[in-house]
């Protein structure tokens, strides 16, 4: 009787242990959810969140555009927080500092928004400078949480006429909400994110505008001035005048798709994160590659995944070709060198695919024209050239996985990545599939090595071509870095 209640208690606690950390975090309760594929349906979603919000805004993205999806959402964020909603904004400085820079984060903290970037004092160090915040997640009062493969951009949203990301995003509400918010807290406080001051307004009696006479060069220093408040009114402009036929035209069409939109519930739900740290402790406690690998492993029947980009590491080579062993149907979407939009991990990826089609994995690589029945705002975004930006697994037709992570070193070892899984449930693996299928309607069964030859270069121009070539040697030799 002593053993039993010794064995239960270790048990409770092990579990008890297990919800501690907010990292990996496995909850049997109820969620709603909603499985977003189409873009202007995943913005909708996203600004109907902005707009249910009565207490705190959390954003955390690892690129935000300076172009009409980024104007929409920043506008909705500062009406939010002009109402007296805590919001603050956590931004990877490598992909951001070039588009919402510290002059935006001036002009959002004057409208009661605090901003953060994550790693900015890294971007010269080649060793730090690697590690970035891949996560993405808008978080609502703690209660609603929205995470997946979308930045916030126009392409993310099928909003450019010429070049769209098909994606996927999962909406989620319920307990393991507490457990994303508890991280995004988590990375907001460590060292690494720091608010950053944008660059002080030049100043006539400036050093740098004294010459080797004694004078002064005003001809540098109004050119300067001038530059300086361009930027701060590029902000302003940006921030505060709102394009209302647009906004108009794409909630109407947000609405339209959302509705058409999966919404069920989920029992079994996990969530895991990476930690927000550089280094050696970075690649000692990374959670998710090893969640996905031993899914992989313990996978019976099927895999079916899809990634932008595929290079394999030790772990996930090793778990694949055990599934390929047991003969477990494992079956890939990714992209085509015409539909990437990194050239480079093409370049590598080109040059280990036919090993894996001979070991039996099922690869397709996807056209680059959109999928049929895929509505769009404009005839000119129908035609645009669509990639594959999805990072979704579906086991045994009944688990699901969907987050940030590609299935490449850089998600495995340096990224700070999140996903979430909802187990047991076949009728959200059954729609994930579809949705995956429709797009592998689009796509090309690399059957053989003959067949990775001839449609290589499917669709595309010199240029592309010629940085191919340009990337095939770099590209294999720094492939832990992809």
């Amino acid at each position: 009787m002593k053993s039993w209640i010794l064995l239960l208690s270790i048990c409770a606690l092990n579990s008890h242990a297990s919800q501690l950390d907010p990292f990996k975090v496995s909850i049997q309760s109820g969620h709603q959810i909603i499985l977003l594929n189409h873009g202007l349906a995943a913005l909708e979603e996203r600004l109907q969140m902005i707009e249910r919000a009565q207490k705190t805004i959390d954003v955390e993205y690892f690129i935000y555009s300076l172009d009409k999806s980024g104007r929409i959402f920043s506008q909705a964020l500062i009406k939010k927080a002009r109402e007296g909603v805590k919001v603050r904004m956590l931004l990877d400085y490598a992909m951001i500092k070039s588009q919402f820079s510290p002059f935006f984060a001036f002009e959002m903290e004057k409208n009661g928004i605090e901003v953060k970037y994550f790693n900015a004092t890294a971007t010269l160090n080649v060793f730090s400078g690697t590690y970035r915040n891949h996560r993405k997640v808008l978080l609502i009062d703690g209660e609603e949480a929205i995470t997946g493969g979308r930045n916030i951009a126009d392409e993310y949203f099928d909003l450019r006429e010429d070049f769209n990301f098909l994606d996927r995003d999962l909406k989620v509400t319920g307990p393991i909400v507490s457990s994303i918010q508890k991280t995004f807290d988590q990375v907001w406080n460590v060292d690494l994110s720091v608010k950053v001051q944008r660059d002080r307004m030049p100043e006539a009696n400036d050093g740098i505008y004294r010459t080797e006479k004694g004078g002064r060069d005003d001809f540098k220093y109004r050119t300067d001035l001038k530059y300086y408040n361009q930027k701060i009114a590029k902000a302003v402009e940006f921030l505060s005048v709102p394009n209302d036929l647009l906004l108009e035209e794409v909630r109407s069409k947000g609405k339209t798709e959302l509705v058409a939109e999966y919404v069920g519930t989920c029992e079994n739900m996990s969530f895991n994160s990476e930690y927000p740290v550089i280094g050696k402790k970075n690649r000692a406690e990374r959670i998710i590659k090893h969640d996905i690998a031993n899914r992989i492993i313990n996978a019976k029947e099927s895999v079916l995944f899809d990634s932008p980009y595929f290079i394999t590491n030790d772990e996930s080579k090793a778990a694949l070709l055990s599934a390929l062993d047991n003969k477990v149907k494992v079956t890939l979407l990714t992209n085509s060198l015409n539909s990437t939009d990194a050239v480079y991990v093409y370049s590598a990826f080109d040059s280990t695919i036919k090993d894996w089609i001979t070991k039996g994995l099922e690869t397709y690589i996807y056209k680059g024209t959109l999928p049929d029945s895929y509505a769009t705002m404009t005839d000119e975004i129908s035609h645009a050239r669509f990639g594959i930006h999805s990072k979704s697994f579906v086991f045994d037709k009944k688990d699901v996985v969907i987050g940030t992570f590609n299935f490449d070193p850089r998600s495995a070892n340096l990224n700070t990545e999140m996903t979430i899984s909802c187990d047991n449930n076949p009728e959200l693996a059954k729609l994930v599939t579809e949705d995956i299928e429709g797009r592998i309607k689009g796509s090309i069964l690399l059957d053989s090595s003959k067949t990775v030859d001839d449609v290589k270069f499917y669709n595309t121009g010199f240029l592309k071509r010629l940085e191919y070539y340009a990337f095939k040697i770099p590209s294999n030799v720094f492939d832990y870095l992809l």
